[in-house]
């Protein structure tokens, strides 16, 4: 190998070069990480302070029917808010009293919005609530039941 006055082999030159590219690779990929999990934390973020409460969204032909897991939750404490095309959902904790030896859950309650993908009719919504987990039934505004014809 090859060494030049300072005493650096041509080795270690194309080391330190390899080095600052995979930090300016490593810069990049973080920026592009950055921009990609910024919108996915954007949504994310209106549950500041809250847990992120889960949701499953089933489609039917009739209905849409969500699913909200709201563990602790009590029935008179969920609010509970719809329109043509969204769904609100948001508890107040119950904390109790004692010393925490370790606490995950937010100490403020949950909290969700999401944007439904079909149009629904808000003034016919239903919902329920056992064991934690808050039934939503949302009717859709237009349902297309498919008519069979008979071709001649």
């Amino acid at each position: 190998m090859k060494s030049d006055s300072s005493g650096t082999s041509d080795l270690e030159r194309m080391i330190g070069k390899a080095a600052v590219e995979a930090a300016r690779m490593s810069n990049q990929a973080s920026q592009a990480a950055k921009k990609i999990l910024g919108d996915v934390t954007s949504e994310m973020g209106e549950a500041r302070g809250h847990d992120y409460a889960a949701i499953d969204l089933l489609d039917t032909d009739e209905e849409l029917i969500a699913l909200v897991a709201l563990p602790g939750a009590a029935k008179d404490k969920i609010d509970l808010r719809i329109t043509e095309d969204s769904l609100y959902v948001e508890t107040k904790a119950n904390p109790l009293a004692g010393k925490y030896l370790r606490r995950e859950m937010s100490p403020i309650g949950q909290k969700r919005e999401i944007k439904l993908p079909a149009e629904i009719k808000p003034e016919q919504v239903k919902a329920s609530f056992k064991d934690g987990i808050l039934e939503v039934h949302l009717p859709k505004l237009v349902v297309i039941n498919a008519q069979r014809v008979q071709v001649d």
